[in-house]
């Protein structure tokens, strides 16, 4: 009986390729700007579902290229980048200095077990 197409596995001269190894820089880059990019999606449309991008300029004269809608919802959502980028960057910290520190876990157990 011949297996599925899906279930045949490849020929044992044939080299599977390697896996991608990503640099600490790279991986600490990625698990700061995807998860920032992803809140700051959301808290775009939050922030914009309730108040108007060309509101914000009454009574004083923006920028020309800030006078089009599509343009403060551009700024909006790289603001909350920012800020959501930062707290991702200072979460990443405070995750890799407590694990220098020898803290984390162990360091929770120990405190509970003093308690009276």
């Amino acid at each position: 009986m011949r297996r599925a197409e899906h279930d045949e596995r490849p020929a044992e001269d044939e080299a599977a390729p390697a896996p991608i190894v990503w640099s600490q820089l790279a991986q600490d880059t990625a698990i700061t700007l995807w998860p920032a990019f992803l809140a700051a999606a959301v808290a775009t449309m939050f922030f914009f579902a309730f108040f108007d991008p060309t509101v914000f300029g009454e009574g004083a004269v923006p920028p020309r290229w800030l006078t089009h809608r599509m343009a403060g919802y551009a700024v909006g959502f790289f603001f909350f980048w920012a800020i959501c980028t930062l707290s991702s960057a200072l979460t990443l910290y405070m995750v890799r200095s407590a694990r220098q520190q020898g803290g984390g876990r162990a360091r929770l157990d120990e405190r509970t077990r003093e308690a009276p």
